[in-house]
């Protein structure tokens, strides 16, 4: 009985109260479907288009830029997974391999590693994943896409700076020394 007072008495930050139903339904925490997850970037105003080719929902704000194979959302059971591919240059990396450590601290948020397969050139895989199981807002997800896509907007452009990329044809091409 002591536990109910206390939680009836606890307040909150920013005027919310736990006794208080949402006052849009836009405000409900939800586990959102694929569908949900599309109206919502529409009305967060984050530009996206689907393919035939895939399930994933390809994020144009990062996917037209310059040596970035693939951006795509994905909506999961367990969550959602945003993952951004580019396309390296054989001669950087080695030297992205030798920063990636670094790169992984300085984006706590994402997940970066390198996939190298025998046919293709290396990529430089960027990961963010936010967990649904206790449900999502509109706001929610808006914050976490635009927190993801600006913080794989700088990787990539430090990663460009840095010669790892492989660079658009006719580009000039420049390596850092480090």
């Amino acid at each position: 009985m002591a536990a109910l007072a206390y939680l009836a008495s606890v307040r909150l930050p920013f005027g919310l109260d736990c006794r208080t139903r949402p006052e849009r339904i836009e405000d409900e925490m939800i586990v959102p479907s694929f569908e949900v997850v599309m109206r919502w970037l529409n009305e967060g105003q984050i530009p996206h288009y689907l393919c035939d080719q895939c399930h994933g929902i390809h994020i144009v704000d990062v996917q037209s830029l310059d040596g970035v194979l693939e951006s795509r959302l994905f909506v999961e059971n367990e969550g959602l997974m945003f993952t951004t591919e580019l396309e390296v240059r054989p001669v950087g990396l080695l030297p992205l391999v030798a920063d990636l450590g670094r790169l992984n601290m300085n984006y706590p948020t994402l997940k970066i590693f390198v996939d190298v397969v025998d046919d293709n050139l290396p990529r430089l895989m960027i990961c963010d994943t936010l967990q649904l199981g206790a449900g999502l807002t509109a706001a929610q997800l808006h914050l976490f896409m635009t927190t993801a896509i600006n913080a794989m907007k700088q990787l990539y452009g430090e990663c460009e700076q840095a010669g790892f990329l492989n660079p658009p044809e006719g580009a000039e091409i420049s390596m850092a020394v480090h």
